[in-house]
């Protein structure tokens, strides 16, 4: 019997190490893509990537930040403090505790989405901006650069329509909880 129990118990080790191994992957991931689509600091990437994978919403300490991460305590206070500033997380505390908490923001999403919202809509105006130059200056342009503006300019307006009913739905849904 003890020989099935070390046997499992190892197994699950196993199991234990591949999941740390795929969620640390992931983390790292996602830390990578919020650098560069963000411009978040490195470790503010990762505690926000960290604070996603609490899929519970349960919220992390600042000490257990600190742990994880092995950084000192000032570089998690700044991180934390910029991501709240941006509302990417938010602080809260349970009854039963007196340690702070943190999670990522309810409205993470739609506060992403609306940022890339902006961003279509700047890219719209400078296009048609751009067409109104080219019209009242008689500036010549070829034909495929024309056509290519032109699929660009739905793209850009289809994309904005769709964004914009998401972000509705996904505020009508947060309105719900």
């Amino acid at each position: 019997m003890f020989r099935i129990y070390r046997t499992n118990y190892k197994f699950a080790q196993k199991i234990k190490n591949l999941i740390n191994e795929s969620k640390k992957e992931l983390i790292e991931e996602f830390a990578a893509h919020y650098i560069e689509a963000y411009g978040l600091a490195p470790l503010a990437a990762k505690i926000y990537a960290y604070l996603l994978m609490d899929c519970k919403r349960e919220g992390k300490t600042f000490d257990e930040l600190v742990e994880v991460f092995n950084v000192s305590k000032s570089s998690v206070s700044n991180s934390l403090h910029l991501l709240s500033q941006h509302k990417h997380i938010e602080q809260f505390t349970k009854i039963d505790q007196r340690k702070r908490l943190y999670r990522i923001s309810p409205e993470h999403i739609i506060l992403r989405l609306k940022k890339i919202h902006t961003f279509l809509l700047r890219e719209k105006y400078l296009s048609e901006k751009y067409k109104c130059y080219r019209e009242d200056n008689s500036v010549e342009i070829n034909e495929l650069h024309l056509k290519g503006s032109q699929i660009y300019s739905e793209h850009l307006n289809k994309c904005i329509a769709q964004m914009s009913e998401t972000v509705e739905k996904l505020e009508q849904l947060n309105q719900n909880i």
